[in-house]
């Protein structure tokens, strides 16, 4: 591979998915510094990757007018002006039918993506990498790609650089000067999967064993807008001195430097998460119908608390059982409690 290869990464979403990508953008900088790497991304979703250092350019992916019909003439254009940029390379990192077509359709000389056949992607790739084990993690799955541009993974990596300017207007909205002595623990109840939710009363009961035990602690609730009222939910059992609700009024880079600030963060399954992990944060992260050796937080497997439901790891995005979730109803607020009080 040339010095200077013009590369585009296709990892449209989601938050976490994305998070576990970027090692490869890293290291393909690392290895190659005159890469001119852009990236494929949901419009979303884009702030979280807007002025990144390593990127040059992001080419935004609007799921609805490319599911439309109607705006058929202006994706064709849109097609037309990437394939016009002449990329050496593509990575498929997403691997779903969609995201193989558009790797395709760019006309790489070379197009590499994820071996994953249940989806019929490999058909339009160059190069498929297969997963190495069933239960290889998906940064290592992801990072096997570089092994066909003849890169190596080597040192380490700033996975996700700071952002001055969105602490800068974080530490405007918080408006009161953030305590260094006072714990800062992020609480990120909400997911899109029903199977992955920790009952909001787990989650108040926990926080209230927490500030049995020790004061010197401010909890935040991180969410999107749509999840404001479980927010609010827990805030008002909880007094209001050591809680506060900022679902849905952080942007993207705000949240990831909200998360930097934190010593903290307890966590379903979550695209935060991953944040948390690629920031190396001290985490508690309830796992039940998903498997944390495939997605659990990077580098942190025993931080994951299971409570061993024989059904559990189910991949159901909904449980049928009762109490539901029940992997996670059975994830008990005292033990959550201790393992919290244990990492502060």
């Amino acid at each position: 591979m040339e010095n200077s290869p013009k590369i585009l990464i296709c990892k449209p979403s989601s938050l976490g998915d994305i998070v576990h990508a970027l090692p490869v953008l890293r290291h393909i900088k690392k290895a190659r510094p005159h890469a001119r790497v852009h990236w494929w991304v949901n419009i979303n979703l884009a702030p979280l990757l807007e002025n990144d250092p390593d990127l040059e350019g992001l080419l935004l992916f609007d799921r609805k007018a490319w599911r439309s019909l109607r705006n058929f003439p202006q994706n064709l254009l849109r097609i037309r002006a990437i394939r016009r940029m002449q990329f050496d390379f593509v990575l498929d990192l997403q691997a779903l039918l969609r995201s193989a077509l558009f790797s395709w359709l760019v006309r790489a000389p070379v197009t590499i993506g994820l071996d994953e056949r249940r989806k019929a992607a490999p058909l339009f790739y160059h190069r498929s990498v297969a997963r190495p084990h069933p239960n290889t993690h998906a940064v290592d799955w992801y990072l096997e790609v570089l092994k066909p541009l003849n890169i190596e993974r080597s040192g380490q990596i700033d996975w996700m650089p700071s952002r001055p300017a969105a602490a800068e207007t974080l530490r405007a909205k918080m408006k009161t000067p953030i305590d260094p002595a006072v714990k800062k623990v992020i609480l990120q109840p909400c997911t899109r999967w029903q199977s992955k939710l920790w009952p909001l009363e787990h989650f108040i009961d926990c926080v209230k064993k927490i500030l049995l035990s020790r004061q010197d602690v401010q909890f935040y609730v991180l969410g999107s807008s749509e999840d404001k009222a479980a927010g609010e939910a827990i805030c008002r059992e909880i007094e209001r001195k050591y809680i506060r609700n900022l679902c849905g009024g952080l942007s993207l880079p705000e949240m990831v430097e909200c998360i930097r600030l934190s010593d903290l963060m307890l966590t379903a399954d979550t695209g935060p998460m991953h944040v948390a992990a690629a920031l190396k944060k001290p985490l508690v992260a309830l796992f039940g119908s998903t498997n944390p050796y495939r997605t659990g937080p990077y580098g942190q497997l025993d931080s994951v608390l299971m409570a061993g439901t024989p059904c559990s790891p189910c991949m159901k995005k909904h449980c049928p059982l009762t109490p539901s979730p029940k992997c996670m109803y059975d994830l008990l607020p005292e033990r959550v409690a201790g393992e919290v009080l244990a990492r502060l």
